[in-house]
């Protein structure tokens, strides 16, 4: 009988270098998603260094740039505190840590995980996915979760990721040597984590791939705003998109009225202060998945409002 094949990931307890992955068939990442992402994940190891290592300093430096996808070096470079006393040494379970909460949070939005605690380790095993963990790292990574300055970082590394369309997927690695990692958060993904980046006054970004009806088309780059049905309601919003103008002035796109495009729309919500309720504020298009067609369109339209396509002259 042939044996079930399982994704496993064993975790290392203490690692000072590791790497950030770019799936990509590509040989260069967009300047803006990686810069974004490298904060980000900097940021992530900053808010782990602060909990796990108390009166250390932590320095995140990128040492080398691989291509075949497209891999940063990174590496932890932490400075004692002149006045601590301590003899602790530093803890360096960062990337247990951040990759640990990354891929367990990716494997349980598919079916929930089953989890086994032993003495020395955790075992999170989900589908055919498996994460191998030491439990000082698994418990230390538990005491993070809930912070919104970790998740927020987290967040940023996807969100920035996004800004290359040719981005497939990220993941996390020991060695840039080694293959690709056995699980990686895919594109379609990214969102699980980008609608976790909430600001401390009350406003938040929640990244959904929706499909858009064209009421109303701004055909040049900037900042202005075009016009959809989404969900039974007109919203406005920008196409921020340039690979799509590209595609458009090339005229392999071809736009009219009552269109689709498929997209990663960026949603803005603020809090209410007394009901807590989020409530969206503005709308932004960040990446153009597909054009569809009006006919295309029709056929998977739903909720939304019967009729009532606007055209404006000058818009097409």
């Amino acid at each position: 009988m042939k044996e079930h094949c399982m994704n496993v990931i064993e975790i290392p307890k203490e690692v000072n270098r590791f790497v950030l992955y770019f799936n990509t068939q590509k040989y260069d990442v967009n300047a803006y998603a990686l810069a974004t992402a490298l904060i980000g994940l900097a940021d992530a190891v900053k808010e782990v260094n602060a909990a796990v290592n108390p009166g250390y300093r932590v320095e995140v430096v990128v040492e080398t740039l691989v291509d075949g996808s497209f891999q940063a070096v990174v590496r932890t470079v932490y400075e004692k505190a002149k006045n601590l006393f301590s003899n602790e040494a530093v803890k360096a379970i960062v990337y247990g840590i951040i990759s640990t909460h990354i891929y367990e949070t990716l494997i349980q939005t598919n079916t929930p995980p089953r989890i086994e605690v032993s003495k020395e380790m955790v075992i999170i095993e989900s589908g055919d996915n498996k994460i191998i963990v030491d439990r000082s790292v698994y418990e230390a990574k538990k005491g993070l979760e809930k912070s919104e300055r970790f998740n927020a970082a987290i967040g940023k590394v996807f969100h920035g990721a996004l800004a290359d369309p040719e981005v497939l997927g990220i993941g996390l690695k020991t060695d840039f040597s080694k293959p690709p990692p056995l699980i990686y958060v895919p594109r379609d993904r990214f969102v699980i984590f980008d609608h976790r980046r909430i600001e401390e006054d009350g406003v938040r970004e929640i990244v959904e791939f929706a499909n858009l009806e064209i009421s109303r088309a701004i055909l040049s780059r900037g900042n202005r705003k075009w016009e959809f049905f989404w969900r039974g309601i007109k919203i406005s919003a920008p196409v921020m998109d340039s690979r799509f103008y590209d595609r458009f002035f090339a005229h392999e796109i071809t736009i009219a009225p009552g269109d689709g495009l498929y997209v990663a729309l960026r949603i803005v919500q603020r809090q209410d202060p007394d009901t807590g309720i989020f409530k969206n504020e503005r709308y932004e298009v960040i990446e153009v998945h597909e054009h569809l067609p009006k006919m295309q369109q029709q056929l998977i339209k739903q909720n939304d409002e019967p009729g009532g396509m606007e055209s404006k002259a000058g818009s097409w």
